[in-house]
């Protein structure tokens, strides 16, 4: 006879014991932007050979100078200033010892700033590459390493451009909010080609495509029962976790797997162009948004990067003539950062200050601009309302905000204004999203991502506590049970009981037992086996 019992999670499971911390090394996908992924992904000979760049070095130096505490950076200035090499004891006397010490030194080391140093070392001594890099640095005056166009540029390339199309061509300036849109549009596609939506204005690129089906973001639909190369695909539960992510998020996702894909060039080329590929995205941090640079100024190599980084939506790409041109977005600017914003440390020495209070500074901007239109709008941008009734109020237009929303909140209570949908959030719907593989800290982080700018204030959370509580309530009760199925055996001799429960738990088939009942639940995947152990144990008992 089958059945199911319930059996009480084990509190080990939920207070596991602490284990020993150890260091490892992260993987390209673990990190959050280009400087994490050099210190913790790379090998300290590539960081080394950045560096030494003839002509771009330098600002790798910049960038790495500034993801360190403001005690570091004065600390790497004055070893540079002093020949890369200086007497620690010395060192010790210009930081007070709260803010400088071996974690600092360790740090360093890890940036490939300062060499290890030994029990017998009584210097701190600046790598070779870094001190060389850094010094020309200090000599250069320039703040970019590429030079924008001017307006006399500009007009060459269109009277250039005109001549060979035989037509008046005019150059494509771009404004921050064009690019703004532009970069929104961009992923507004793949994340409508995610959730399958129909008829899309803006299709994603066939590289794109590729990449969702590499990465396990998409896969062929199951139940299709045609050709399954004509199989169409649908979203995965990695899926999911990649729609309710930011959008920074989402393109140092693709930007990984980009560097990660550049392995199958071979050893010797892969280095290389893993190496420049680095070398663009560091750049374009110094690069200033809104304004237009020339392909030209970059290798080979480095021009079809930047190709392959505006199939992402990270550039504005166009070829004017003979000439290509593109524009750096804000958010192609931001991956140096991460998702901590910027490294740079406070005033008094030696935390970074980060968080995404930038961010939110933007999007504010952007949001009050769209929110305050006399008249219903397309717009990209998403403000939302929670309530402490778990109603939610959500200022969009896009049908693919309504989608993403609808991952986690009551569909059917869903009512409609021009430019504001209302929805519930209810223990079936956040149930529903956690069937779909969706974290509760993944709703929450989506909720206080795309909060509405007013509730932006202080550091209390955007979201009522009690719906915070709630929904890590009912993300705990998929763990406080557990559900096997089972078989019920009962047992009709004596013995048979002692014998019965002894096989299977020496088979690690036992669930459950009753003693008084003579009654054992087993699990159901070893019924069988356990049925015949019965039948031999009661032919033997009876000849017995």
């Amino acid at each position: 006879m089958a059945s199911a019992t319930a059996t009480a999670a084990a509190d080990a499971a939920n207070n596991p014991s602490p284990t020993k911390k150890r260091k490892i090394k992260l993987s390209g996908a673990s990190t959050t932007g280009v400087m994490e992924y050099l210190q913790l992904s790379l090998p300290k000979d590539t960081l080394r050979d950045l560096y030494v760049d003839a002509s771009r070095g330098r600002f790798i130096c910049r960038a790495v100078l500034q993801q360190l505490p403001e005690t570091s950076q004065q600390v790497v200035v004055r070893l540079t200033c002093c020949g890369g090499k200086f007497p620690k004891s010395l060192a010790d006397v210009w930081c007070k010892s709260k803010y400088w010490g071996e974690k600092q030194i360790n740090e360093m080391v890890r940036w490939a700033i300062l060499e290890p140093s030994s029990n017998e070392s009584t210097d701190l001594v600046l790598t070779r590459q870094f001190f060389q890099g850094f010094k020309a640095s200090l000599h250069s005056l320039d703040a970019s390493p590429w030079n924008p166009l001017n307006a006399a540029q500009i007009q060459f390339i269109e009277q250039e451009a005109s001549s060979i199309e035989g037509k008046k061509v005019s150059f494509p300036a771009m404004t921050p909010d064009d690019l703004e849109r532009y970069t929104q549009s961009q992923w507004d596609a793949v994340l409508h080609y995610l959730v399958g939506t129909p008829n899309l204005d803006v299709q994603p690129n066939p590289a794109i495509s590729h990449f969702l089906l590499e990465t396990k973001l998409m896969q062929p639909d199951p139940e299709y029962t045609g050709d399954p190369e004509d199989a169409p695909l649908v979203i995965t539960r990695k899926g999911y976790d990649f729609m309710l992510q930011d959008n920074t998020q989402q393109v140092w996702h693709f930007v990984v797997q980009y560097l990660q894909s550049t392995e199958r060039l071979g050893n010797e080329k892969a280095v290389i162009f893993k190496r420049e590929a680095l070398m663009v995205l560091i750049c374009l941090s110094f690069a200033r948004f809104g304004e237009c640079y020339p392909t030209s100024v970059i290798s080979k190599d480095g021009r079809r990067i930047v190709k392959d980084l505006a199939l992402f939506g990270l550039l504005y790409v166009r070829k004017i003539g003979k000439k290509s041109i593109f524009y750096p977005t804000r958010i192609a600017m931001q991956l140096v950062g991460g998702m901590e914003g910027s490294a740079s440390a406070s005033s008094k020495g030696g935390k970074r200050s980060g968080g995404s209070g930038g961010m939110w500074s933007l999007s504010s901007k952007a949001l009050d601009s769209a929110l305050s239109h006399p008249y219903p709008k397309d717009s990209s941008h998403l403000a939302i309302i929670v309530q402490t009734n778990f109603q939610l109020c959500a200022y969009t237009t896009s049908e693919l905000h309504v989608s993403m929303l609808g991952l986690f909140c009551e569909v059917q209570t869903i009512r409609r204004l021009p430019n504001v949908v209302f929805m519930s959030i209810t223990r079936d719907s956040i149930k529903a999203a956690f069937a779909l593989g969706i974290q509760a800290q993944q709703i929450l982080r989506f909720l206080e991502k795309h909060a509405h700018p007013k509730l932006r204030t202080g550091t209390a959370s955007p979201i009522p506590s009690n719906v915070v509580d709630q929904i890590f309530l009912w993300d705990r009760e998929r763990h406080r049970v557990v559900w096997d199925e089972v078989f019920m055996h009962q047992c009709l001799l004596d013995g048979e009981f002692q014998a019965v429960r002894q096989y299977t738990t020496d088979l690690q088939a036992h669930s459950w037992s009753n003693e008084g009942r003579n009654q054992l639940f087993i699990k159901y995947a070893f019924a069988e086996q356990v049925q015949s152990f019965v039948r031999q144990w009661r032919a033997k008992t009876a000849a017995g």
